[in-house]
């Protein structure tokens, strides 16, 4: 036999081989559809590289959709995917009531479902596998608990005024962290009162005016409990342009980015509570890993939540990029 002939059917039967088994891997990969209410939002984005980049590691194959915070963009994304079928899906709720007949279809689909970030009302339980995302309720707590430290510290005792600036009125993390937030103040200071509240739909200039309204409506306010980080920025903001020295209050937020912990460096606030949005998306893709290895993972997957003042603000996922 010609050698060189031989050499060259040698290598082009390795590299049809070779084709083959890149089909192969590619056609054994699962499929899963990532259902987002944004990616133009910065916890959204850190979200999905997150997820991103668990799923390289699990070998997922990944489709992504995006709804703009539209509930009937995003039950038109589930058809869409549905149509699709692919093996796992991965669903952030816009709307935790809208997106009860959607779920109702993909577990009529058979499809194994995540719900990722924002825990709908449990009695709907039975049409997802997993949860994954922040215990806001617990969160809620953790700010009540770092409020009360926070008055001790400032020399306020336990009692004293706090007005709460909400997220999007009506969605899991605003009702459930304004809850456990309410909740744990009676418990552990009664004497610790919210005076009032207004929404700001996580947004720094509308919290920025909700704040100035509730700090001319109230007034000796020790406290502020911010449902989220960019609303921080908006309360410092509002106290700083009333004459209010905002180290002079106790300003809690959520999330722990990085303009919270500069804030709190500065000592312009007191405290957040972490929530990793690289976490929240990794979370998620684990659990459609193991979802489409026909696993059983645990149904609930919480994310930790420890809270970062000044002296610990290590904690904070933004310190550790």
């Amino acid at each position: 036999m010609n050698f060189r002939k031989s050499t060259v059917s040698c290598f082009a039967l390795a590299a049809i081989a070779s084709a083959f088994g890149t089909s192969a891997r590619a056609a054994d990969q699962p499929r899963v559809t990532l259902l987002m209410p944004t990616q133009s939002v910065e916890y959204w984005a850190l979200y999905a590289k997150g997820f991103e980049k668990e799923a390289a590691a699990q070998g997922l194959k990944l489709d992504v959709k995006v709804s703009n915070y539209d509930p009937n963009e995003q039950a038109t994304a589930v058809d869409q995917t549905l149509a699709q079928k692919p093996d796992v899906i991965v669903l952030i709720p816009v709307d935790s009531s809208a997106m009860v007949p959607s779920i109702r279809k993909i577990d009529q689909a058979k499809i194994p479902l995540v719900i990722s970030n924002s825990m709908p009302d449990q009695k709907y339980s039975k049409y997802w596998k997993v949860f994954t995302g922040p215990n806001d309720i617990s969160n809620g707590e953790v700010a009540a608990k770092t409020m009360i430290q926070g008055f001790k510290e400032k020399g306020y005792g336990d009692k004293g005024k706090v007005i709460v600036i909400n997220g999007p009125m009506g969605t899991p993390p605003q009702v459930q962290r304004y809850q456990g937030f309410v909740d744990g103040l009676k418990k552990n200071a009664p004497g610790i009162e919210v005076v009032g509240s207004q929404p700001a739909d996580w947004d720094a200039v509308k919290a920025e005016a909700a704040a100035s309204a509730l700090f001319t409506q109230f007034k000796d306010v020790k406290g502020v409990y911010t449902e989220n980080d960019s609303q921080l920025r908006g309360v410092v903001t509002a106290a700083q342009r009333l004459g209010l020295d905002p180290s002079k209050l106790v300003i809690v937020g959520h999330g722990c980015d990085s303009g919270a912990v500069e804030a709190i460096s500065a000592g312009k606030a007191y405290a957040t509570v972490e929530q990793s949005p690289y976490d929240d998306g990794a979370y998620a893709a684990r659990a459609a890993k193991d979802l489409a290895a026909g696993k059983a993972p645990q149904a609930i997957q919480y994310l930790p939540n420890p809270a970062a003042t000044k002296a610990t603000l290590n904690v904070c996922y933004s310190q550790k990029k």
